[in-house]
């Protein structure tokens, strides 16, 4: 697995689709399959070859009071070749509502279960990429 993280529109998604184009001439012709955050279901995630936004699926899954940190163990198993953007959401002002900090602190653990468990990591700013991992 590979992380791409950094700030909200850094160029995540255009670093995570070329490493995926990279990794696929290495294996495999095509076009990379990308999911974005408005897939019908975790089933797709588990055939992605690029995931983009997963903090937003993170927010979705808490919404529907589902385990976050449960999915991606799934995902991590299941889809051991997959590339993840996620954003890091855990800077600026500390949010109001109870249910934001925990989304918050929650997408903070979760990209450190990720880094953690990633071949590879990429820290993301200004459309440039930093290996980091």
């Amino acid at each position: 697995m590979i992380l791409v993280t950094g700030g909200v529109c850094q160029g995540k998604a255009e670093i995570a689709k070329s490493l995926s184009r990279q990794q696929r001439k290495e294996h495999r012709d095509g076009e990379p399959l990308v999911v974005e955050e408005n897939a019908k279901s975790v089933q797709e995630l588990f055939d992605a070859d690029v995931i983009l936004q997963y903090h937003l699926w993170i927010r979705k899954w808490m919404a529907e009071h589902k385990d976050p940190y449960d999915i991606t163990k799934k995902i991590m198993e299941r889809n051991p070749n997959v590339i993840i953007t996620l954003a890091q959401v855990g800077c600026g002002v500390v949010p109001i509502k109870a249910f934001d900090r925990q989304y918050r602190e929650t997408v903070g653990r979760i990209g450190c279960l990720l880094a953690e468990q990633a071949r590879e990591v990429y820290l993301v700013n200004c459309g440039l990429a930093q290996q980091i991992k």
